[in-house]
């Protein structure tokens, strides 16, 4: 399954009204559009929930932010002058079965949960939504242009020990190496066009907002 190199989750693209500035104030406009600090601590709280880790509001944290959500800028723009569809809410929902499995004994404590971050139902599903888009985005985006030869195999094969100690050889396990192989190049592809979109893109930062 390829995986994201960074976490990448759901931002409003509309540009908050002069008014709403008052009280949701902007702290970067990326082009025509911008990312208000409403949209930081959403961000904050989403990651936050989803790597059970503590809700972090610090300067670090609100600016680690605004990069995840700059980027997320970017990639919708693409998303949407390529046409790429969402994924089916039947994933999303499978997803967060899976997720309520692994963590939540019951649907009480998966409620506290969300509670606690500061999210609701509805938050957390478009989070995951995003994320599965982003994948499909990057599986039609950016396809690996070049196939695993026998020595690419053989040498993902021997540093990956651990994942397929049981495995005598690689020819045991080739398919699944070939498409974690394939995963990776076409991460790699998407980081280069990633970094690249963010240096042409007029982004400008509201400091004061971050702190």
């Amino acid at each position: 399954m390829r995986t994201l190199a960074r976490s990448l989750w759901l931002v409003s693209m509309l540009w908050a009204p002069t008014r709403a500035e008052i009280v949701d104030r902007i702290s970067v406009i990326v082009g025509s559009r911008a990312i208000k600090q409403s949209d930081i601590e959403r961000d904050i709280r989403v990651v936050s929930f989803l790597n059970q880790t503590q809700l972090d509001f610090s300067v670090r944290s609100r600016k680690a932010s605004a990069a995840r959500l700059i980027d997320q800028m970017l990639i919708r723009q693409d998303l949407l002058t390529a046409s790429t569809s969402p994924a089916p809410l039947s994933e999303v929902n499978q997803l967060l079965a899976q997720i309520k499995k692994d963590r939540f004994p019951n649907d009480v404590l998966y409620r506290q949960a969300l509670t606690h971050y500061g999210l609701t139902d509805g938050e957390l599903k478009a989070a995951l939504l995003w994320q599965l888009t982003v994948l499909r985005f990057i599986d039609q985006r950016f396809p690996s242009a070049s196939p695993a030869g026998d020595q690419d195999v053989e040498e993902y094969f021997r540093s990956h020990p651990a994942e397929f100690g049981k495995a005598r050889s690689s020819s045991d396990v080739r398919s699944q190496i070939e498409k974690e192989i394939s995963g990776e190049r076409a991460n790699q592809q998407f980081e280069a066009w990633l970094d690249q979109t963010r240096k042409d893109a007029r982004i400008e930062f509201r400091e004061e907002t971050l702190r």
